[in-house]
This record gives C-alpha cells, sequence and structure tokens, in this order.
C-alpha cells in the first residue's frame, strides 16, 4: 500500500495577477476615450495597487512547510507593513512627481482595483493537488 504524501496547495498567484492585469488594461482603455492624460491616470492608479500586491505575494508564499512557519509568519507582517508603505509612497509619488494628474481616472481606478483584486482572489481559490 502507497502512503499519501500531502502536498501544500499553492496559490495560483500567476493568474491572479494575469486578471489584475487584464482589467488594469481594460480600465485604462476605457478612461483613454475621455483623454490620454485619464488613461495615463488611471494606468497609474492601477499600479499603484499591482506592484505592491506583487511584492506582498513574493514575499509571503516565498517559504512552505511547517520548518519554516517562523519565516513565513515574520515575512507576512513585514510584507504587508512593506506593501502599505510602497501604496502610500506610489501616491506621493505620483501627485508630486506628475503635474497634471486626472484624480478621478487614478482613484476610480485604485478603488476598482482594490475590490477586483479581493474578488478574484475570492473567486480563483488554489486547487488541492492529488
Amino acid at each position: 500500500m502507497k502512503l499519501q504524501q500531502h502536498r501544500i496547495t499553492r496559490p495560483p498567484i500567476a493568474q491572479w495577477f494575469a486578471v489584475d492585469l487584464l482589467v488594469l488594461i481594460i480600465l485604462s482603455l476605457v478612461w483613454v476615450l475621455d483623454g490620454r492624460l485619464a488613461g495615463y491616470s488611471a494606468f497609474l492608479g492601477g499600479l499603484i495597487v499591482v506592484v505592491p500586491n506583487a511584492y506582498f505575494a513574493h514575499q509571503v508564499y516565498r517559504y512552505e512547510g511547517a520548518r519554516h512557519v517562523r519565516l513565513m509568519v515574520g515575512n507576512l507582517f513585514r510584507a504587508e507593513s512593506t506593501k502599505i508603505a510602497l501604496t502610500a509612497a506610489s501616491f506621493a509619488a505620483v501627485f508630486t512627481l506628475m503635474e497634471p494628474v486626472h484624480v478621478p481616472a487614478l482613484l476610480f481606478t485604485f478603488a476598482v482595483m482594490v475590490v477586483t483584486g479581493s474578488a478574484v482572489r475570492w473567486l480563483i481559490r488554489p486547487q488541492p493537488r492529488r
């Protein structure tokens, strides 16, 4: 009789970010209809969500297994605080370095990407390995 190996189910990070980037491109193209500045601002608003989330996912899912629990928990808190700091720094950089900003496009896309990211992570769940 074979012993059944239990493997840790890895989250579908690539699928999550593919959907995030697709939604970001679609929103940016919709805002381009209002003007080039609106499309560019919308794209930046989406990147303010996607880049810190990518950093967070990279840091949190770097280790797996019971032997690495301390590293995983430490990385979780460090990655979350860095993600918040990256988001704040990105907003500060956009508003100080980018002279004309289409604020409604930037903030609307940011908000939609936050909601979309949460929904995607809930809808596309990890599939257990067998």
